[in-house]
């Protein structure tokens, strides 16, 4: 783990403090010194199970997605947008009386995108990749809030990127000097409930192929 230990008890917002016990913040996983890193939304029921990243079946559809254009998710490094599962909570009564009740999730509020700001940008700092790929409108708002995912996915920028303050706990954004790079993919969960995305997203994932040839990131190449 690249981030302090105290990033471990982090409670900052609302999806800290409703970890279940034993639970944990998810930090990022992968080459330390990646050429390419990739950025999701927030940890599901089993990234918080397992600490990690993109596990089980978000996991395995990540992978193959990067694996169809001959692209290595072990040599990148990998992490998310807030670090704590967001979710809401429902009750339903049985026929038989008894009460089940379930979690599902959802997309993380404003407060735990930017309480969780300087975790992700410390990451950033540390990794230092040439190519940043956001998976989702949630990661690519919260580095260029002025882009939309249906405008610029597939499309290699050259912007500055939003940072919090050098306050530890700071919730408040200003650009960065430097330009990064930047390449913007629908989330790999939307195809499966949005199959109409599925061929466009197929040719962005070859032209996030065309863009790692172009700026010779070969360590992620297969």
């Amino acid at each position: 783990m690249l981030l302090p230990e105290k990033f471990l008890t982090c409670v900052r917002c609302e999806d800290g403090l409703k970890r279940e016990e034993g639970q944990t913040p998810v930090p990022g996983e992968g080459i330390p010194n990646a050429e390419v890193m990739l950025i999701g939304e927030s940890p599901g029921a089993e990234e918080m199970k397992n600490a990690r990243p993109f596990v089980g079946k978000a996991g395995e559809n990540l992978n193959g997605f990067l694996e169809s254009v001959g692209l290595n998710r072990n040599n990148m490094y990998v992490v998310n947008t807030t670090r704590c599962r967001p979710y809401k909570v429902t009750e339903k009564i049985l026929k038989n009386g008894t009460k089940r009740i379930t979690k599902s999730n959802k997309p993380p509020s404003q407060h735990a995108i930017r309480s969780c700001a300087t975790w992700l940008d410390m990451e950033i700092d540390l990794v230092n990749p040439t190519l940043i790929v956001t998976l989702g409108s949630t990661p690519l708002k919260r580095l260029i809030p002025e882009y939309s995912i249906s405008k610029v996915q597939g499309t290699l920028l050259t912007v500055p990127i939003q940072h919090a303050g050098v306050k530890e706990e700071s919730r408040e954004f200003t650009l960065s000097e430097r330009e990064f790079h930047i390449f913007p993919l629908y989330h790999p969960a939307a195809i499966i409930y949005r199959r109409e995305l599925q061929e466009v997203f197929e040719e962005d994932l070859k032209r996030l192929r065309q863009a790692v040839e172009k700026l010779q990131l070969n360590s992620v190449l297969m």
